[in-house]
This record gives structure tokens, sequence and C-alpha cells, in this order.
């Protein structure tokens, strides 16, 4: 699945600095490949969650999830060798996992539409219907005509 964040999502939250501190390459510059993967193992745990309320992968990412999953790859960046994360680092980690946990008990929801896509919109504004399409059949226009259909009469 595709990551959340990115690795330029990390370094304009928390800045350069912090990540080169975290990941750096041999030559002194950002191992990208390093904050990558935290972005992606950070966009497993997130998909952990939601996927049981949300179509993956999900056709628009929220600003709330870039935010969320950015707090968990630099969470992650944070463990290993002898580094340990902050208690600023521990708190936005486990803010987003306590988030995300509200998600999956459907206390808490990522703006989005249950199979995963934000609502489409035309150009003036007006939500367009997704779903498989159905005709209208001549029974349905029968049925319509007679006062037969659902809700047993006409408006």
């Amino acid at each position: 699945m595709p990551a959340y964040c990115t690795p330029d999502d990390l370094v304009s939250r928390y800045g350069e600095v912090e990540l080169l501190q975290l990941a750096s390459a041999e030559d002194g510059t950002l191992d990208t490949a390093v904050v990558q993967r935290g972005c992606d193992d950070a966009g497993d745990l997130v998909d952990g969650y939601i996927r049981r309320r949300y179509t993956l992968p999900l056709s628009a990412t929220p600003a709330l999830l870039v935010r969320m999953s950015a707090a968990i790859a630099r969470h992650y960046l944070h463990l290993g060798g002898d580094r340990q994360p902050t208690e600023q680092v521990k708190a936005g980690y486990d803010q987003a996992v306590t988030f995300l946990k509200d998600v999956a008990a459907t206390k808490a929801d990522l703006g989005l539409d249950e199979v995963g896509g934000e609502p489409a919109q035309d150009s003036r504004g007006i939500v367009a219907g997704s779903g498989e399409a159905r005709g209208v059949t001549t029974t349905d226009l029968a049925d319509y005509r007679l006062g037969s259909f659902p809700g047993g009469r006409r408006a």
C-alpha cells in the first residue's frame, strides 16, 4: 500500500535537521530511502486500523491522515540503536494511534465516505452519485404510474 506521508512531509513538519539526525546517508545528506521506509511502515499501521471501514487504497488522502501518519513515521525513525523517542515524539505517536483506534471503532471519522473516497462534485458544487448504475425499466415506470412503488404512493 502507498504511504500516506512522504519524506517531504516529514521535512516540512519536523525540519531537515531532525531528520538528518535520524537518517543521514554517508555523504551527510538525508537518506530518503530510510525516511520512506518509516513512511511506508506508518502507512501499514494506518491501514491496519482503517481497512475495516474504508476500501483501500483510499482514492483521496485527508490532511488529517497525512498528519497522523507523519507522527507515526517520526516515532518509528526515532527508534533503534541508542535512540529513544522524546516525550513529544511519543505523545504524537500515542495521539495518532488513539485517533486511529477511534476511527476503527467508529468513534471518529476521516471525512471520507465508507468506500474511501470523498464525494465527487461537479464544477457547480453538486455532489455526484456513486455506485453501480441502474437503468429505469418499463416495469419501474408502470409501477410508478400505478402507485405501487416502494412507499406506496406518489408524492
